[in-house]
């Protein structure tokens, strides 16, 4: 089983920009995230195609199985 963690922010368009992170530590907290959502926001570092992140809106961790056929 695969995992990341995927968090969104909003940005300067208006809308919503995805930063995934693989395989996020199995004890991560939504404290833990928030501050790093909160730090990668006020640090200014990311630019996406709609502009600058404004704010965090949401972040979940998405768990996938693949199964190989052949």
């Amino acid at each position: 089983m695969n995992e990341k963690l995927e968090m969104t922010f909003n940005n300067s368009a208006g809308t919503s920009t995805k930063i995934s992170v693989d395989n996020p530590r199995a004890d991560l907290t939504d404290v833990e995230v928030q501050a790093a959502m909160t730090a990668i926001v006020n640090a200014n570092i990311f630019n996406s195609a709609g502009g600058d992140l404004l704010s965090y809106k949401s972040a979940r961790i998405v768990s996938t199985t693949v199964t190989e056929l052949f």
